[in-house]
């Protein structure tokens, strides 16, 4: 398994490794060498005590359009014609005397 780890220099004899996910860790030490020997120990170690394991976890379906959540909300509904019907007349008239709006 590859761990990403960050690795920074403290000072000239201090070193950080620094694990996140799966384990979050952190081992320092006098030297570049020993802080990654110690946090691949430490990663090592943790993961022999547990298992790691993959779970899908569904999002939330993004609307960009707010309308398309309407679509079909009338589909079949008694009134649907005479409302759209009404909104045609509307707009001819508003064609016809753009003053009206």
């Amino acid at each position: 398994m590859n761990v990403s780890v960050v690795l920074e220099q403290l000072n000239d004899n201090a070193y950080r490794a620094t694990s996140f996910a799966p384990v979050p860790l952190v081992a320092e030490a006098a030297t570049r060498q020993q802080a990654v020997d110690q946090i691949r120990d430490m990663i090592r170690d943790r993961l022999s005590q547990v298992e790691v394991i993959h779970v899908e976890v569904p999002g939330k379906e993004e609307i960009n359009d707010p309308w398309i959540a309407m679509i079909g909300t009338w589909a079949g509904h008694p009134d649907a014609a005479d409302i759209e019907q009404n909104m045609r007349e509307y707009r001819e008239e508003v064609d016809a005397d753009p003053r009206r709006l």
